[in-house]
């Protein structure tokens, strides 16, 4: 398969290159093409517009048919919303996304908090923080759209509210205020098939994070995988996502986000010897091995400096 991943720049990019140039036709491409790891070759970069360009989709499917692509695979939250819409329309490059509906409940963290509760699965109490009442303390701020980390804070009095929408500036209808869940945190990656149908689910235990995850590995977790089958036959997502959540010590998984792609962790799946490519339909679920572990580690890159 020839696969063309954006947000090249990010930190799983680098070991997705090392762990399937063997078996794949792989690309990496970003905004910020200098970004992208000096490990993967410079006739894999990609450069693109950025994701809020009016020009990114058409120049991200020209980039990929140039190059034969059989699968774009969106990595970046901000593409997600045009590359979905793309998706259902493109005679080029098939997208693994899930289809526009999906997308936009999920990554609107209180829209998505309320469409798991109508469909009677666990989440997290969620309003905004214009009305926190009910939730108590200690409960999370965060924005109600974004990505990663960032903006993401754990309040312990009300006091608190106020100086995060200072500092943020933001409007307190903007930012989704959650209860604090107790728990072992998890990332897990999984995918519907063209169908509907499950096709994966892995477990990774979280256990140093430090806005992208450090430390974690594989794990396989009934409570998860029966949450994810429930989630899948609710919202019948044809692409994939990742379900962050806390396994609490009463053994329920709950999970406070849901994001319609992959994730950094999807390198440790890879890992584990997952392809969701290799078997896009029909079957049971796709075999992992448990425990592999991710453990991350910086490295440093010298090159001759150029004045502008």
């Amino acid at each position: 398969m020839k696969l063309l991943f954006t947000g090249g720049g990010g930190a799983g990019s680098e070991a997705i290159w090392r762990a399937w140039r063997d078996r794949h036709d792989l690309y990496f491409a970003d905004a910020n093409p200098a970004a992208i790891d000096p490990a993967i070759p410079a006739e894999r970069r990609v450069g693109l517009p950025w994701a809020n360009d009016p020009l990114f989709v058409d120049g991200l499917l020209a980039a990929a048919r140039q190059r034969g692509i059989d699968w774009v695979v969106p990595t970046v939250d901000e593409e997600l919303a045009p590359l979905a819409r793309a998706a259902e329309v493109t005679g080029g490059p098939r997208i693994w996304i899930a289809q526009p509906d999906f997308v936009m409940t999920m990554t609107d963290k209180l829209g998505c908090a309320e469409a798991l509760r109508r469909h009677g699965l666990a989440a997290p109490r969620t309003s905004t923080a214009e009305t926190p009442d009910g939730l108590g303390f200690p409960l999370i701020l965060k924005p109600r759209a974004g990505r990663g980390s960032r903006g993401v804070l754990k309040l312990n009095r009300p006091a608190q509210i106020a100086a995060y929408l200072a500092l943020n500036d933001a409007p307190a209808a903007s930012i989704a205020a959650q209860e604090w869940i107790e728990g072992q945190e998890y990332t897990v990656f999984a995918c519907g098939d063209a169908a509907g149908r499950l096709r994966a689910v892995v477990p990774v235990r979280v256990l140093e994070k430090r806005g992208v995850t450090i430390h974690a590995h594989t794990e396989r977790v009934p409570a998860i995988e029966a949450y994810a089958r429930r989630f899948q036959e609710a919202f019948r997502p044809t692409g994939p996502y990742n379900l962050q959540g806390m396994l609490t010590p009463a053994g329920e998984f709950v999970p406070f986000e849901i994001n319609p792609r992959i994730s950094t962790t999807f390198c440790l799946v890879l890992a584990a010897g997952l392809d969701p490519f290799a078997s896009a339909q029909g079957g049971d679920l796709l075999p992992y091995a448990a425990p592999v572990a991710l453990h991350r580690h910086w490295t440093n890159h010298f090159a001759p400096a150029f004045s502008p």
